[in-house]
Order: C-alpha cells, then structure tokens, then sequence
C-alpha cells in the first residue's frame, strides 16, 4: 500500500481541522443566538412581572384606602355602619338587590330603628306587626332589632314580588299599602333616591 504524500496528509489535516473549527464556530453561533433568544425571554417575563407588581402595589393601596375608609365610617357612625351591614347580608340572602332595600328603609323610617307609625308598623322596614303578626310568627320583643326588622321586611317584599311575578313597582306598592292602594306615590319617592337609582332596575 502507497502511503499519500506528507503534503496531502497536511493539508487533509488542516482540511479537519478547519472542519472542526467550522462546527465549533456554528455551535458558538447557535449558543449565543440561544443566549439572545433567552436573555429576551427573561427581559419579557422581568418586564412583566414588574407590571404585575406595579399593579398589585396600586391594587394594595386602594384595599388600604378602603379599609381606613370603612374604618372611620364604622367609627363615626357605628349604628348605620350596623344596617347596611345587615342589609347586604341578608338582601344577597333573599336574592334582592341592596340597593332597593336601601330605598324602601330611607323611605318608610330615615333609618331610625325606633319608628312607629300611626297604623302599628315598627322599626327600619315599618313592618306592620297587627297585620304580619300570626302570618309571620313575629316576635315583638325583637321586632325593633335590625337583623330580625329587616330580616322580616323582605320576607315579605319577597312574597309580594313572587305575586307579581317581580315587578318591583306592583310588589313596592303592596308593601306600602297592601290591598287598599291609599298611597298612591309611595313607590314614586323610593325611586326617586340615590339608593335606588344605584339599583339599576328596569
């Protein structure tokens, strides 16, 4: 066998070799094209979780503000702070909006828990006791309690919206004057409050 001449076997050598450094070079190149691909991927997810958490610094100061602001409110005026409490409660409990409920109790006692009117209805939502008292099994002793007025006041709100099969209107005017219709504007000044535009009734 013929060995090829040293000059052949120099240059297939520098012939691998510039092979070798060739892949290398590619290698390198795919490596760094990578590194770009990756480092902007980690700018993209940095940037973003910068957002985010400029959003939930703001997020936060907003549930700070609400909390001093719900703070003081419950401080300055504890016994209102006590009604719409018990109004959200137990309006999202009968399925009825807050906000209605609101109006019905601006109108029929201001908020005062202590009213009585001519006919014998009592407390926030002036509920009639001569005429719920068997109906409703009412307790008189608690009939001035805000949980337990309220609590019957939409119990019946309720029963005269299932009668007119939810027209808000028909059911307010029953609440107000049951069968005799003597109010006739009763329902005319609960909607005229702010509580019940808030309500976005139709």
């Amino acid at each position: 066998m013929i060995s090829p001449p040293k000059k052949h076997g120099i240059l297939l050598f520098f012939i691998g070799l510039s092979g070798i450094f060739l892949v290398c070079a590619i290698v390198l190149s795919a490596k760094q094209s990578e590194n770009k691909k990756t480092i902007l991927s980690l700018q993209k997810t940095v940037d973003s979780l910068a957002h985010k958490l400029g959003s939930h610094r703001k997020a936060i100061e907003k549930t700070d503000f609400y909390r001093f602001q719900d703070k003081i409110y419950r401080l300055q005026m504890p016994e209102f702070a006590k009604i719409t409490n018990s109004v959200f409660s137990l309006s999202r409990k009968h399925g009825l909006n807050p906000y209605l409920t609101m109006a019905i109790i601006y109108v029929e006692s201001h908020f005062d828990r202590h009213a009585v009117s001519k006919v014998g209805a009592c407390g926030l939502m002036q509920v009639n006791y001569p005429v719920w008292k068997d109906e409703l099994n009412i307790d008189r002793r608690k009939l001035f309690q805000v949980d337990y007025n309220i609590e019957l006041g939409l119990t019946i709100l309720k029963g005269y919206l299932r009668e007119t099969r939810g027209d808000v209107i028909k059911a307010l005017i029953l609440y107000n004057n049951g069968y005799k219709y003597t109010n006739t504007n009763y329902h005319e000044k609960v909607i005229a409050t702010n509580f019940y535009k808030q309500a976005n009734i139709s």
